[in-house]
Order: structure tokens, then C-alpha cells, then sequence
């Protein structure tokens, strides 16, 4: 007897009166205690894919999530689908999409939602560690990265480069005289201006790009797989949408800004490539501000 394509939620009632028959089940039970043992949400779907899909054979096993970035997939997606929509006490965790060839029996569907079962509770913890990391790495002002995400990003790139000499480039950006605009009109305008700002650069950039508030009014752009060219492009770029935002506080208020770029296939020591693109921002300043300057 087999199953038609079917969609099914499974929540914390199939874990009570499921588990309760896993014990004779080697594989399950083996399942069980490794996806114990980690809340690092790849591993874990990486895991669960998987082990799914080896005991219950299919052909691809797919986890898709609105509220969070990440999706995952094995295999090769066919014509025969299982969906099921995971949740515990009411809170969404995500869909489960087991798909092969030739239709599922009925064994097999009792067999994965017993497996589905046992994701629920790691998968509820992963996905609650995953929001309280990417909280402490969000500026709560400005709703981007903030400066301990950059230094993990810029880590990662360095060993990219030293690994497969994949080249990028970094623009740190400045709002200029900001600190006028704080004494002047108030911190409250000198917050939206910082919020301003920063949509401004996100809007600008490509979605493969980083961006970050690296401390007060200064923010930093990581451009992966970038060189110096296409830097100063999106520097120039992100200095003329700036520019053009306008502020009306009883008058209309503009802010400038100056950016430094530097790119590794410009610099010899790949560590120092804030350091030279920091100092190209102090060039900028010097050099009357709201300017694009690139540290050779």
C-alpha cells in the first residue's frame, strides 16, 4: 500500500507517542543522540538530511524556513512528495520536504514522521541559538552587523585568501562633522541620521555584500570576491546616495561622507587591509571630506 503526495504537521504529540516505540530501533535511537549533540543548525540538518534519507530511502530531503536565512537540501528533488510543517506549542519551526521517485507506503510515512518527531526538540534549541548569536552580533540602533560580526567576517575572509586567493575588498565609511550634527540639532536626529545612513549603504550594495557599524558614526563595507575597481565603484556609489539623503528638522539638514578602500590585490600583507583602508579614510578627511580615496 503506498501513500499519494501529502502534507501532514508534526508536533509535540507525535514526539510523546512515538518515541515510546524507538527503543529496539538502532538506527532511530543512533539518530536520536546525534542530533543531541550539536546546536549549530547545519550540522544538525546536515545530520537529520542525511540520516533520513538513508533510512528511509528518498531522494533528496529538503528543510526550508521563512524566518530564518537558512535552508537545506540533499539530493535531487523528484516527483513523489512528503511535506510535513514541524511546530511545538504553537511556534513554527520550519518545513520537511521528502521527495523520490516511486511513491511512499504507508510504513515508510509512519516511519519518517517518527523520525521528524525526534527533530522537533533540537531543532526548536538550534533555531533559538541561531537568533540569540545573530542578536549579538546586530547594532540595536541601526539594525545591521555590528563590529564583533565584522571581526568573525574578516577572519573568514583572510583564511579565504590565504586558502584559494579569493580577493576582497574593504570601504570604511564616515559620516562627516557628525559630531555638529549631534550638538546642534540633539542625539535623537543624530540617531536617525545613523539609521539613515546605514539603510543607505545596505541599499546601495549587492546583496552578496556585508555591511557594519563599527563603532559611533563610522561603518565598515566587506565586499567579498571584490577588487579595487569594482570597490571604487560601489564606494562612489554609496558617497552620492549619502549625499543625497535629506534630513528636515525645522530645516532641511544633508550629510556627506568620506570612505577609504583598499583591496588585497593591492596591499602585500592581506592582515593589513583595514589598516590601509582606515588610513585612506583619514586621507579623505584630510583632504576636505566627502571624497572616495584608495590606499595603494
Amino acid at each position: 500500500m503506498t501513500a499519494p503526495t501529502s502534507s501532514k504537521v508534526i508536533g509535540i504529540d507525535n514526539y510523546r507517542t512515538t518515541t515510546k516505540e524507538e527503543s529496539d530501533s538502532l538506527d532511530i535511537t543512533r539518530l536520536a543522540l546525534q542530533m543531541q549533540q550539536t546546536l549549530e543548525l547545519t550540522p544538525l540538518l546536515q545530520t537529520f538530511c542525511h540520516e533520513t534519507a538513508r533510512i528511509v530511502p528518498c531522494d533528496s530531503v529538503r528543510y526550508e524556513n521563512d524566518n530564518s536565512v537558512l535552508n537545506y537540501q540533499t539530493g535531487e528533488k523528484r516527483s513523489h512528495l512528503c511535506s510535513y510543517q514541524l511546530e511545538i506549542e504553537g511556534d513554527l519551526l520550519g518545513k520537511i520536504e521528502c521527495t523520490r521517485s516511486k511513491p511512499f507506503s504507508i510504513k515508510e510515512t509512519n516511519l519518517l514522521e517518527r523520525l521528524l518527531s525526534l527533530l522537533i526538540y533540537p531543532l526548536r534549541n538550534a533555531l533559538l541559538y541561531q537568533k540569540a548569536v545573530a542578536e549579538a552580533h546586530r547594532d540595536p540602533l541601526t539594525g545591521i552587523n555590528n563590529r564583533a560580526a565584522f571581526d568573525e567576517a574578516l577572519s573568514r575572509e583572510i583564511c579565504s585568501f590565504k586558502r584559494h586567493l579569493t580577493s576582497f575588498s574593504l570601504l570604511v565609511v564616515d559620516i562627516d562633522h557628525f559630531k555638529k550634527i549631534n550638538d546642534t540639532y540633539g542625539h535623537i536626529v543624530g540617531d536617525t541620521v545613523l539609521r539613515s545612513v546605514a539603510q543607505g549603504i545596505r541599499n546601495t550594495v549587492r546583496r552578496s555584500d556585508e555591511v557594519f557599524r563599527y563603532g559611533g558614526e563610522e561603518f565598515v563595507v566587506l565586499l567579498s570576491n571584490t577588487e579595487i575597481d569594482g570597490a571604487k565603484f560601489i564606494a562612489e556609489r554609496i558617497r552620492k546616495e549619502i549625499k543625497n539623503l535629506t534630513f528636515n528638522v525645522n530645516e532641511n539638514i544633508n550629510v556627506t561622507a568620506s570612505i577609504g578602500v583598499s583591496a588585497t590585490n593591492t596591499i602585500r600583507d592581506v592582515n593589513d587591509t583595514l589598516f590601509h583602508a582606515d588610513k585612506a579614510l583619514y586621507q579623505a578627511k584630510e583632504e576636505g571630506r566627502d571624497k572616495v580615496i584608495i590606499r595603494p
